[in-house]
């Protein structure tokens, strides 16, 4: 699965060093295996700076290349100096640009994208915004993008990506070593106006265009290098549609791509306990031209029917939705094991989701089943409300189990004490096996 740039040399290296936590694998998977871990940059404070290692160059960087797209076609050639335009450092943070930046943004249209990212005949699979995978993705909410598939998963192969609409990059992450298995695995954050801006996360090689941006940006900071993780590009730099932007795939496979819209706020029990992106996430397949756009709908996965996906899960005084112990945050890795989630599942339309990070469980454990509109044994979360003790269990039993993880087996036990406030506790026995009686609780709150 988001930053603050007026830092010294000291505080850039301590949270070098905090976040080595974000880097872990993310890899596509085609139903009934088991669910891969998703990364998103959704946060806006200063724990997500990324880590890397020292930078590799980029093949075949040429005057001019051709477009992946329309081979007949050249693109723009590498962006000129002139357009090499270095961002307002005193922006609050990675996806938030400064109110003098937006000031130089056209308002929007209602079309914004009319080139695929990458050639559709490329993208095997596209699943939809909202995957809840512990620990780090145990809010579904965090998911704030859709994951595009493209061929070659678990080779070197990589894919051309472009950008789908004329833009400005305004933020460029290098990464090198250590995000996922493949060696490069970088960050570009865009604007297509005033209040509409774009993700596209795990790429896997910078264009020229791109490197051009990056190897000529004027790093703030003495301890660091343009180029470096430690120092991201902060830019304003306009491109064309179709520009060359990198290429993504490789081990891998996937890569993010994602939108947030300042005009659109979604609703949540808690709004503050969100990142930036997830409180604006919108379907990045909205602002595409016809017939492009319905082109790619076809490409979401056929068990979420069809659906781009939500991060807005909460339905407020009702158990559905993210929960906390404390004042955890999701934009915190350290507060991963203090999250817990009830909700639909993003890829299988009508099946639930139980996910929880730990503290009540030894390991980040997922459940997946088909919820009951009775009852008070594995019932829909939006109808579970205070006053009664609601059980849910797990026997292994059913066609979705390889989704799975962690504790495969016994019960949760959930009471609403308002609604604001739930305890829960796992234990060993199924529902219809002993009393529904706490032991040992733990409280979480909205």
């Amino acid at each position: 699965m988001n930053k603050i740039f007026t830092l010294s040399g000291t505080l850039v290296a301590i949270l070098i060093l905090t976040v080595a936590t974000f880097a872990y694998q993310h890899t596509k998977v085609n139903p009934p295996q088991t669910e891969k871990n998703f990364k998103s940059m959704d946060v806006v404070n200063v724990n997500d700076i990324q880590e890397e290692t020292p930078k590799q160059s980029y093949a075949g960087n040429s005057a001019t290349t051709n477009n992946p797209l329309s081979p007949d076609k050249p693109t723009v050639p590498p962006l000129q100096q002139k357009n090499n335009l270095a961002g307002d450092p005193s922006r609050p943070g990675w996806e938030i640009i400064s109110d003098k930046e937006r000031a130089t943004l056209p308002a929007c249209g209602s079309t914004l994208m009319t080139v695929p990212p990458v050639p559709l005949s490329s993208i095997v699979v596209i699943e939809p915004i909202g995957s809840a995978n512990p620990p780090e993705h145990t809010l579904a909410s965090i998911s704030s993008d859709t994951y595009i598939g493209v061929m070659g998963q678990g080779t070197t192969q990589t894919t051309p990506l472009v950008a789908p609409g004329d833009m400005w990059i305004i933020l460029i992450n290098p990464r090198y070593g250590g995000v996922t298995q493949d060696p490069e695995d970088h960050v570009i954050m865009y604007a297509f106006c005033k209040d509409v801006y774009g993700i596209v996360d795990h790429v896997k090689s910078f264009s020229p265009e791109m490197l051009a941006l990056v190897d000529t940006y004027p790093c703030p900071y003495k301890s660091t290098n343009s180029g470096s993780g430690s120092c991201p590009s902060l830019l304003m730099a306009p491109v064309k549609a179709g520009t060359p932007l990198g290429t993504v795939g490789r081990m891998q496979g996937n890569f993010n791509f994602g939108t947030w819209d300042l005009r659109i706020t979604n609703t949540f029990a808690n709004l503050s306990r969100h990142g930036f992106r997830t409180k604006h996430s919108t379907c990045p397949f909205d602002y595409f031209a016809s017939p492009l756009k319905e082109e790619l709908e076809k490409k979401i996965e056929k068990t979420a029917n069809g659906m781009c996906g939500s991060v807005e899960h909460d339905v407020i005084g009702t158990l559905a939705g993210d929960w906390f112990i404390g004042n955890a945050s999701p934009t915190r890795p350290t507060d991963w094991g203090k999250l817990l989630y009830f909700g639909p599942n993003n890829r299988l339309a009508g099946q639930s989701v139980i996910s929880i990070s730990g503290i009540i469980v030894s390991q980040p454990t997922k459940w997946v089943f088909k919820a009951l509109s009775t009852g008070n044994t594995n019932r829909q979360f939006e109808d579970v409300r205070p006053g009664t003790v609601y059980c849910y269990d797990n026997d292994g039993n059913h066609i979705y189990k390889n989704y799975e993880k962690g504790i495969l087996s016994g019960r949760f036990l959930v009471e609403m004490t308002n609604s604001t406030e739930l305890r829960i506790e796992h234990q060993e026995n199924l529902c219809q096996n002993g009393a529904l009686e706490f032991k040992n609780p733990t409280v979480y709150i909205r």
